[in-house]
């Protein structure tokens, strides 16, 4: 082992050879060399004596000698002005400190690695043996519980460093849990003989290194959980062995690329969870074999394009996650061999536009997030097969309105999540197809203005959100029909309010119970500015506008002054409110106007008269 340990310290050393001499003084680099190397033999391996404890020592002292010579900025920490000649010297001193700390960071990236392998074959492990009634006594007289009734051993949460050296393990165990612990390798031989485990948890240790055949007799190995550790690579031989192996946890670790071979042997696999990595790159060969997968979780990671042919022939696939990623660009026929996909996850990514045919294909979808991406166009039959699709989450995107027809085909949705997005103005038929729709978020977008029509098709609507936008009134009749509405949110909008206010005021009032979290309120006009809109009246809202009901012309201003007269005032606005509410005729309409241009002939003439 000596010799084997001293070849790798020295394949380091002819790596790093001039750049060491460069980032420590020739003083520190002799001082070393006279020290550790000199009674190295230069050619002959076999006669070196050095061992592995004395070759791990000598290369932590080169660490630390490396580490205290890396300089600190020449710029750090001082506030004088620097001329051109000395920038350009402090540029380069800045350049040379970063080349020096690169170097080190492998190095000791290096050395850890030998270390963990090191202690992966010499570092000594628990006591194995045949699964009789005497050793079962043994294993329950150890220092973690067993339990012979269950056959499991569990050394959960006791500041493990290793595995205990006196504990007996019987041959015939079902379940080990040695989960948050201090781990941070364990021997090649740990698990050796255990044919008839099936539940392994490792997670929530510091392990960064897995020899490649710590599982090699776990036949039986059903759940293997090895989440919350430090691992930034795997052999690709690693997994070969679990041929029964269902569930797969290798989140929250810190694995930057996945040999495309990886999972070739392990061919019962229903999940595989790999989230919270640093995996870059989707191999579109990684799942080849995987023909039974039922979820698969790639969220947290930094994966920018998802390539065409990756995820063939996963036709049992039900959950797919690749939330908070960068993904940018995603291949039109990525997921068309996903038949059975039940949801889908692409929250918080960069996708900026939904093709036709991306989705077409999955026809048992329930569930789409594509909530906090930068989604600014969708094609209108984008969603027109996903006949089964309940969920839909279209939040934090770029639209700025909503495509033709694209909801013509979903009545089987019951959700549809629209907030913070870019839309000014709803159309009648924007929501034509939603017949089942339950849930609909519109909040923290810039409407402006919606047809009066464009919540008619939900009429079995029970939660509805339109606060947070620039509405100024709400269109006569927008609420009608929506006989299932349970609560609405309408505040944090500038109302106005004038005559056009009547409709949303007086259904404020019968409506009271189904406000949901907040009061609208009156941005104005004048001291009318902070008042709710239900508590306000007729008398409030239409003094003086008479033109305004109509909406021929602005508020008209109030005489201070004026004159009674015998105009009817109630009967006229009875009959507004009829046209309002009700189905009104254009006789009726002009009959209307007509007394309103009598009323202002008649208080013209009066106050000539005056």
């Amino acid at each position: 082992m000596g010799k084997c340990f001293y070849l790798l310290s020295v394949i380091i050393l002819s790596q790093l050879g001039s750049g060491l001499q460069q980032s420590i003084t020739i003083e520190q680099f002799e001082k070393f060399q006279s020290q550790y190397l000199s009674n190295i033999p230069s050619n002959d391996v076999t006669n070196c004596s050095l061992n592995a404890c004395e070759a791990l020592k000598m290369l932590s002292h080169l660490l630390l000698t490396m580490k205290s010579s890396i300089p600190l900025s020449t710029t750090e920490g001082s506030g004088k002005r620097l001329n051109r000649k000395q920038q350009v010297v402090a540029n380069d001193s800045e350049e040379d400190t970063a080349q020096i700390a690169s170097m080190y960071l492998d190095l000791n990236k290096q050395v850890r690695q030998i270390e963990s392998r090191l202690r992966s074959v010499e570092q000594p492990v628990w006591r194995l043996t045949p699964g009789i009634t005497n050793e079962w006594n043994h294993c329950t007289s150890g220092v973690c519980r067993c339990h012979p009734e269950t056959k499991s051993f569990i050394c959960w949460n006791t500041n493990l460093k290793s595995v205990p050296v006196t504990q007996v393990i019987p041959m015939n165990m079902v379940r080990i849990d040695i989960s948050r612990n201090y781990l941070s390798t364990l021997h090649k031989d740990t698990f050796r003989g255990l044919t008839l485990l099936q539940q392994l948890d490792l997670s929530n240790n510091v392990l960064d290194f897995l020899p490649f055949d710590l599982f090699r007799d776990l036949d039986s190995l059903v759940q293997l959980r090895i989440q919350s550790n430090q691992l930034e690579d795997l052999d690709p031989r690693t997994f070969w062995k679990l041929r029964n192996l269902n569930l797969l946890d290798l989140s929250k670790n810190m694995i930057t690329e996945l040999p495309e071979s990886i999972f070739n042997h392990v061919q019962r696999l229903t999940v595989i969870n790999l989230s919270s990595n640093k995996i870059k790159i989707f191999p579109p060969g990684l799942l080849r074999d995987q023909l039974v997968l039922e979820e698969l979780d790639l969220s947290r990671n930094e994966i920018i394009t998802l390539q065409s042919g990756s995820m063939k022939y996963l036709t049992q696939l039900k959950v797919l996650d690749f939330s908070w990623n960068a993904i940018a660009f995603v291949s039109d026929d990525f997921f068309e061999d996903l038949k059975n996909l039940r949801t889908l996850i692409l929250h918080n990514n960069r996708i900026t536009s939904i093709s036709r045919s991306i989705f077409e294909n999955l026809e048992q979808l329930g569930t789409l997030d594509l909530t906090m991406n930068r989604i600014s166009k969708i094609d209108g039959n984008a969603f027109s097969e996903l006949g089964n699709l309940r969920e839909l989450f279209l939040g934090q995107n770029s639209l700025s309105r909503m495509p033709h027809g694209l909801f013509l085909n979903a009545n089987s949705m019951t959700r549809l999540a629209l907030f913070s997005n870019n839309l000014t103005t709803l159309e009648a038929d924007d929501f034509q197809g939603l017949t089942n729709l339950k849930y609909l978020m519109l909040n923290n977008n810039i409407l402006k203005y919606f047809d009066g029509q464009a919540f008619a098709p939900l009429q079995n609507l029970e939660k509805l959100r339109i606060d947070s936008n620039k509405l100024q009134y709400l269109p006569h009749g927008a609420l009608y029909g929506l006989d299932k509405l349970i609560a609405v949110k309408l505040d944090k909008n500038p109302w106005h309010c004038d005559c056009r206010a009547l409709y949303l005021a007086r259904y404020i009032r019968e409506h009271q119970h189904r406000l949901w979290d907040g009061q609208p309120v009156c941005r104005g006009p004048g001291d009318l500015g902070g008042g709710e809109v239900g508590l306000l009246r007729y008398d409030d809202l239409c003094d003086g506008q008479w033109a305004s009901m109509l909406s021929l012309s602005p508020r008209l201003p109030v005489r201070k002054h004026r004159i009674s007269t015998p105009m009817n005032y109630t009967d006229y606005f009875n009959l507004y409110l009829k046209h309002i509410y009700f189905t009104t005729t254009n006789e009726n309409l002009l009959d209307a106007q007509t007394t309103l241009r009598t009323s202002r002939r008649f208080e013209t003439a009066a106050s000539i008269t005056i």
